[in-house]
């Protein structure tokens, strides 16, 4: 078939679901930047099928009238709304029908849904209502460590995105080959917007074929910046990490915690018992440039980056930067908020040791650790070399960090008897440099140049100190990867890819 892409972006979603289809069919690909582009658009193209794999604006009904148009919408069936997976990761299991109601509890729920879905159903003049052609599901736990709005939507939701979109095609293909025409002028086998959707498609899930496990599903409305925000003294790690998490890349959780009104990013709970008896709010510790606040229920809350509000007389969005640098240069511009001043003065550790290599045995903030395991066959060991950095984006420091790592395992590799390292990276394996730190640094050019060179170290010590010592170096690359991140992937011997990461 001949198909026509409209697209807000040409995001990871969309580029999986574009490599999937070309397989079968043509497509072309066309940014929704209006409503009169998109009416154009699919005039000169004359598609069989349009599909909306990630859209915010809607299609014009002069389009959805005459050709067949799926919209992907990352909720299950009877879900709808702007903010599907904001409410999912907020806690809403669909219990309670009044969104108003709903907001005011300080806990939506203990446990959030088990299970969510992605939808692709037929664009109407009812938004995210019309007839579903494909739906799947996915288990979910919305407490999971660095889960994210958009972790989840580069992960599950794509993968459960591209099985139904591939189903709800051949759904269309095998429904239109036994359909009449619309007109006696109409081909058998042309697909068309009167096409009939069996109800059953709606019920059960492509792959288990069974229904959606994760509860009544409702129409929730926009969750704005307000909703989010959160009160330290009641509410607790896992509600203010809900908070923060479901607004995670974009647009952020809006708060005053350190004074001054900021977006803030990570939400990582920390178990740990150095919270008991500091006041909630309140700054405790700090590490690798992330500030850690205590919370009500005796736990810690680590932010991991922050970004100022954009000002009328600001040219553009300030950048999302690691927490303690935001919070020092707003420091310079904002005196009076204690909280603010107590996280500028608090300093990292240094890690060294084997235990402080190794992972964290309680939920905490970690972006860096090394596994060692015994080799397949029993005869040395593997070091599995994890490094989970925000976005994928490596600062200097953070670099430097992951060096230090590579060269503890040399150093203890004649010990240990290791063979191989793998470079395991996180929920992405590394997008390069950090293109932010360096955009707000006093001299980007020469924060740039460090950057540069403090990658290019990890290149050349994976080439050199490795080979040197007989050790394999293997890349395993989970999530996705750009920029310098592939030049990392591709300095070590070996190369794996994991479609599902």
């Amino acid at each position: 078939m001949k198909i026509l892409f409209f697209c807000t972006a040409f995001n990871s979603l969309s580029q999986r679901a574009y490599l999937a289809l070309s397989e079968q069919h043509y497509v072309t690909i066309e940014y929704a930047l209006s409503q009169e582009l998109m009416v154009e658009a699919a005039e000169l193209v004359k598609p069989d099928l349009i599909i909306c794999p990630f859209l915010t604006t809607l299609v014009p009904a002069q389009v959805y009238s005459k050709y067949l148009t799926l919209i992907v919408h990352p909720g299950p069936p009877g879900d709808a709304g702007p903010s599907a997976l904001d409410w999912l990761l907020m806690g809403d299991d669909g219990t309670e029908p009044d969104s108003k109601k709903l907001l005011q509890r300080t806990s939506l729920s203990e446990h959030g849904r088990p299970h969510w879905g992605v939808t692709v159903l037929q664009a109407t003049a009812d938004f995210d209502m019309g007839p579903v052609w494909a739906f799947e599901q996915f288990a979910v736990d919305i407490d999971q460590p660095n889960i994210t709005k958009s972790s989840l939507y580069r992960g599950p939701v794509t993968r459960a995105a591209v099985t139904a979109v591939l189903k709800a095609v051949d759904r269309i293909t095998m429904t239109a080959s036994s359909a009449k025409g619309i007109s006696e002028h109409s081909n058998k086998g042309a697909v068309h917007p009167n096409l009939v959707a069996n109800a059953v498609f709606a019920q059960l899930s492509v792959t288990a074929g069974q229904l959606f496990h994760g509860g009544k599903t409702l129409h929730r409305p926009l969750l704005r910046a307000a909703d989010r925000d959160f009160d330290p003294r009641t509410h607790t790690a896992v509600e203010i990490s809900r908070r923060i998490r479901c607004a995670d890349s974009q647009p952020g959780c809006l708060s005053s915690l350190f004074g001054p009104k900021l977006y803030l990013y990570g939400g990582i709970v920390d178990s740990g018992k150095q919270a008991t008896g500091s006041a909630p709010g309140s700054v405790i510790a700090s590490r690798d440039d992330a500030v850690c606040i205590a919370t009500c229920d005796g736990k810690g809350l680590w932010i991991t980056h922050v970004r100022r509000l954009k000002a009328k007389t600001d040219a553009s969005l300030w950048p999302k930067v690691p927490a303690v640098q935001g919070l020092m240069e707003l420091s310079e511009h904002s005196m009076g908020y204690p909280n603010l001043q107590r996280a500028v003065s608090m300093r990292g550790r240094q890690l060294s040791s084997e235990e402080e290599w190794s992972r964290a045995t309680s939920s905490t903030l970690q972006d860096v650790w090394i596994d060692f395991e015994p080799a397949a066959d029993k005869h040395g060991t593997v070091a599995y070399v994890f490094f989970e950095f925000y976005n994928g984006a490596m600062s200097t420091k953070q670099c430097r960090r992951l060096l230090r790592a590579l060269q503890y395992v040399i150093n203890v590799a004649k010990e240990k008897a290791v063979r191989a390292v793998v470079l395991m990276g996180g929920s992405y394996f590394s997008n390069g440099i950090h293109l932010n730190v360096i955009e707000s640094a006093a001299d980007p050019a020469l924060e740039s140049w460090f950057n540069i060179n403090a990658i290019d170290d990890l290149v050349y010590s994976i080439l050199h100190d490795f080979p040197s010592r007989g050790i394999k170096t293997i890349a395993a690359v989970r999530g996705n990867a750009a920029a310098g991140g592939v030049a990392l992937a591709t300095s070590c011997d070996v190369v794996l890819a994991g479609e599902d990461g």
